[in-house]
């Protein structure tokens, strides 16, 4: 086995490990409740939501940033 055809293979296996963990997080954000009759919702919900917002945008600011230093 090539070294290049190892990295080909790590690539493949790091992908589709990055959208089972993408498809994790949609999951876990439409599973948090929604504001209507049936379910109250509050603040922590809300913080919690943040949480997730916030953490997803640090981790797109720093594809960003390595991006821009390419």
């Amino acid at each position: 086995m090539t070294n290049q055809t190892k990295i080909e293979e790590a690539y493949v296996a790091a992908h589709a490990r990055a959208l089972q963990a993408a498809e994790a997080v949609r999951r876990m954000i439409e599973d948090q409740p929604a504001p209507n009759g049936d379910n109250r919702i509050g603040w922590d919900h809300v913080g919690t939501l943040r949480h997730y917002a916030e953490q997803l945008e640090d981790l797109l600011g720093t594809h960003e940033s390595e991006d821009a230093g390419n």
